[in-house]
């Protein structure tokens, strides 16, 4: 009797052209996966593929097979996706995202309203987030990291850029490099760590070296600084999207907005649940643009 998994194995196979790539795709391990191919062909009477040197080429009979039976192996697959991750009548299937609080807040939540969804959040630093994505107590992350790990895959949302933000009543007079980095060190700084996270980014984007200061404040909550930029406490570097109403009410002000740093926003996920429907709902609403925040123009200060 034929196997399901054959065929599946089968359709890995072909589309990565290497038994290794595809078992990794399909979290098997190799041997198994040439069992399958070897069971499959012995049941079809021929050799699907023809084995070189680190790749495998597909015979005709192989080619044959492909063309008639993926269409089918992906319509299976999406019904018993489908199945699989449907909610209790009259429920709305539940997702589990861990995100940092300000994202989560000011740009990812008016791009999930809508979505016939419910939504279990955690907030985080990117290490615990990742962490408790790889324990299965979350189905997705969002995270300004990627570290490459074995079974998790990212997809980029967007760049978020980052502008040095000051109370509403500070005055610069300078603007010459040099004149701006000193000025700059002279400030009192506001962090959201010991290790000046982003800080130290656009220190050595803009001036080639680590920063020589110690931040006055530390506040680990972006929210937090911003309110305490705005109380004249000092200054920092935060999300074009965190500090955009408060820019707008004139409670604070960007410095030297053409030195702004960027980051690039991902979505992290489990490499097992990448054909999950509703994690392709989700995904393709957080890449939405949103209120293009991130995209703000400020004039020169």
């Amino acid at each position: 009797m034929i196997d399901f998994e054959w065929y599946r194995s089968f359709v890995s196979i072909y589309k990565h052209r290497s038994v290794s790539a595809a078992a990794q795709a399909r979290m098997m391990t190799q041997p198994a996966m040439s069992q399958h191919l070897a069971a499959l062909e012995a049941d079809v009477g021929g050799p699907l593929f023809i084995r070189a040197p680190r790749k495998m080429i597909p015979t005709n009979k192989g080619k044959e097979l492909y063309t008639r039976i993926v269409p089918h192996i992906e319509n299976l697959e999406s019904i018993s996706l489908e199945v699989k991750y449907a909610a209790p009548e009259g429920a709305a299937p539940v997702v589990r995202i861990g995100a940092p609080a300000e994202y989560f807040t000011y740009q990812a939540a008016s791009r999930l309203n809508g979505l016939e969804l419910r939504f279990i959040v955690r907030f985080g630093i990117a290490e615990f987030l990742l962490d408790d994505l790889q324990k299965d107590e979350l189905d997705i992350i969002i995270t300004t990291q990627n570290p490459q790990i074995s079974g998790i895959e990212y997809a980029r949302l967007e760049i978020e850029r980052f502008f040095v933000t000051a109370p509403a009543d500070c005055e610069v007079d300078v603007d010459e490099i040099s004149g701006i980095e000193g000025w700059l060190a002279s400030c009192n700084w506001l962090s959201y760590g010991l290790e000046l996270p982003i800080i130290r980014r656009f220190w050595r984007e803009h001036f080639g070296k680590r920063p020589e200061l110690q931040a006055t404040h530390i506040i680990p909550d972006l929210r937090g600084i911003l309110s305490a930029v705005e109380h004249g406490m000092g200054i920092s570097v935060l999300p074009a999207y965190l500090i955009e109403d408060a820019v707008r009410r004139q409670r604070c002000r960007v410095l030297f907005p053409e030195l702004s740093v960027e980051n690039i926003i991902y979505a992290a996920f489990k490499l097992e649940k990448k054909e999950n429907p509703l994690l392709a709902k989700l995904l393709e609403s957080l890449q939405d643009s949103g209120s293009g925040a991130n995209n703000l123009s400020y004039g020169r200060s």
